[in-house]
């Protein structure tokens, strides 16, 4: 009897850690977590240094704080989609059907203009140049977009 009440906690012992693994945000995904983008690196050489500039993925979810010129973060939110070496990154609200005005609100802000500028559809798609799970590297028409894992 001692023997099957062992092995029952055994059981409920090894579905609990399964149960806490299989929560884990990550999945084992180097994507998720919080980047700081260091560095632009363009195509004539010239290489912008960042600082105040902070994605983060999770299950499908974008955020981004940006330090504005007040020392005041703003942040954005959005979601990805990655397929084979790219990611598609869009900010919400997207512009889809009833979110037309928000979408506009966003695309015209000083701050979306400022940290962003994708342009009127509020995303963008990376080529992933290199991902592991302390460092990113993207590239968008031959600009280069550094980011380091913290």
């Amino acid at each position: 009897m001692k023997k099957l009440l062992g092995g029952k906690k055994l059981l409920i012992l090894v579905c609990v850690l399964l149960g806490c693994v299989s929560c884990m945000n990550d999945g084992g995904s180097d994507w998720v977590g919080k980047w700081q983008l260091r560095e632009c690196q363009y195509p004539d050489g010239t290489v912008q240094k960042v600082d105040s500039i902070f994605y983060g993925f999770q299950k499908g979810s974008f955020l981004a704080y940006c330090m504005n010129e007040y020392g005041n973060y703003e942040a954005y939110y959005g979601y990805y989609k990655l397929k084979e070496d790219e990611i598609s990154i869009i900010l919400w609200p997207d512009n889809s059907a009833g979110n037309e005005e928000a979408h506009s609100n966003l695309i015209n802000s000083a701050g979306y203009k400022k940290f962003f500028n994708w342009g009127e559809e509020g995303e963008r798609t990376f080529k992933v140049e290199e991902l592991t799970n302390k460092k990113m590297r993207l590239n968008y028409q031959g600009v280069k977009y550094v980011f380091r894992k913290y």
